[in-house]
């Protein structure tokens, strides 16, 4: 009589259940990869937005920048003009009263 059993050595398990692991091990790292890759690309975008939004601040606050020196200097020659004609009013009162 004959029986057909298959005899496996203790040591190939253990290299099984190495290799199982390997083989997850790596299918992870896989996924973990591929997620990174997606961080980065969404990353990457919120910081170009950043840069972009930056720039077009950054041309704003010029604009901003000229229009109030605008402001300013206008002011600047309001209170000139101003003082100018505050000074002829002057002189204008006291040649009226110069007359009485």
């Amino acid at each position: 009589m004959s029986e057909n059993k298959i005899t496996v050595p203790s040591y190939v398990l253990g290299l099984v259940g190495a290799a199982f692991t390997v083989a997850v091990s790596w299918g992870i790292l896989q996924a973990e990869t591929a997620h990174a890759q997606d961080e980065r690309e969404r990353i990457s975008k919120i910081a170009e937005d950043a840069a972009r939004q930056a720039v077009e601040n950054g041309q704003q606050v010029a604009v901003n920048s000229t229009k109030l020196e605008v402001i300013v200097q206008s002011l600047s020659e309001q209170k000139e003009i101003q003082q100018k004609t505050n000074e002829q009013i002057a002189a204008l009162v006291q040649a009226m009263l110069a007359k009485d």
